[in-house]
């Protein structure tokens, strides 16, 4: 856990937060750090009509973000990860872009491995952000952060 809050805190600048432009989490630290790639946008309809699913897969095709984008602004994130709890680090990273604290990371690293080592579903509030923590399936966890 030490070892995660050192990443945690020597991370680059946050950008990209829930609730900023989307062309921020383009250009932020997560793309790096998670070795992304942009995927083609995708018009999202029923009660999601109007906003957009930007995916980013990583290089290595074992994590996959998703933005859920409306008029711009990035409304929720959604980070699709291998179900390991040595995943810690990546999962920290994307919950300090998602929310834009450290702090709020190192809380939401709690419930993330409440998730894994339980293997039910759960969730942390921070700052005006809830982040919840679902296992998939033996194999994927799915992290929403959203306001």
């Amino acid at each position: 856990m030490i070892a995660v809050l050192g990443a945690l805190v020597l991370a680059s600048p946050v950008a990209g937060k829930v609730g900023d432009p989307a062309a921020a989490f383009a250009s932020g630290p997560l793309m790096n750090q998670l070795a992304l790639s942009p995927q083609n946008p995708v018009p999202l309809s029923g009660p999601m009509a109007g906003a957009f699913l930007h995916r980013f897969v990583s290089d290595d095709g074992t994590i996959t973000v998703d933005l859920v984008v409306r008029e711009g602004r990035i409304e929720q994130q959604v980070l699709y990860i291998p179900f390991d709890m040595q995943r810690g680090v990546q999962v920290g990273w994307f919950l300090q872009d998602a929310i834009g604290s450290v702090v709020g990371a190192t809380q939401g690293l709690i419930a993330f491995r409440a998730a894994v080592i339980n293997g039910r579903e759960t969730f942390h509030s921070f700052g005006g952000y809830v982040m919840r923590f679902t296992p998939l399936d033996a194999a994927w966890l799915r992290v929403v952060v959203n306001r």
